[in-house]
């Protein structure tokens, strides 16, 4: 009888064991992953008569914080500290991404499909480029998006700075995820495009940039 019970209460340890292991060993957690959007899916076709000729732009390079380089999400959690999120990643190194939404957004704004990322072919010949280094590009869940950027429009053939502008962005946040957080930056770098394609109309029109 003192067999049978010291039987019982080994095999209740090894089963609390086994659940004990099983918690700590189960599912992992899934790794979610991430892409800005374009203004294509929001935005009707630019009316021809707001077209920039089908003129050639060319987007790039797009220089970003080396603290971003990376490809999980960096949010900001004070003002001395961020967090690197191992299961919220971009799915692409996020400067080609801003240099490709970019590219889209100004290509429906201008309505040209001349538009290519650097490094482009040696055959395309821009008559603007856009430079850009990005400052700040920064999150906090549940609270605010924040982009700082200069950017620059040069000429292809003199590489003649033709103008040089900084943009500051702010988006506020009113739910604390990820996919929100991502949204607002897409939205960020659509009005930063806004401002550039704006920037290429009056240089079209031979006005004078400030």
């Amino acid at each position: 009888m003192m067999r049978d019970r010291v039987f019982q209460i080994t095999s209740l340890l090894v089963l609390f064991i086994a659940v004990l292991l099983a918690g700590c060993f189960g599912s992992p957690t899934p790794i979610e992953f991430y892409t800005l959007n374009s203004l294509s899916g929001t935005m009707q076709k630019t009316n021809p008569a707001d077209s920039a000729q089908n003129i050639a732009i060319g987007i790039g390079p797009v220089k970003i914080p080396k603290i971003l380089d990376r490809p999980q999400i960096v949010t900001r959690t004070g003002p001395n500290m961020i967090k690197v999120d191992e299961f919220h990643r971009w799915a692409g190194p996020l400067g080609a991404g801003i240099a490709q939404v970019l590219a889209e957004n100004i290509s429906l704004l201008l309505a040209t499909d001349q538009v290519a990322v650097y490094p482009w072919e040696v055959d395309f010949k821009p008559q603007y480029r856009i430079a850009l280094d990005i400052r700040y590009f920064e999150g906090q869940l549940g609270e605010n998006v924040f982009l700082d950027v200069v950017w620059r429009v040069s000429g292809q053939e003199s590489q003649k700075i033709l103008a040089t502008k900084a943009s500051v962005i702010n988006k506020p946040l009113s739910v604390a995820d990820y996919e929100t957080l991502v949204a607002a930056k897409s939205q960020a770098i659509a009005q930063l495009s806004r401002e550039i394609a704006q920037e290429i109309r009056k240089l079209q029109a031979g006005g004078k940039s400030q």
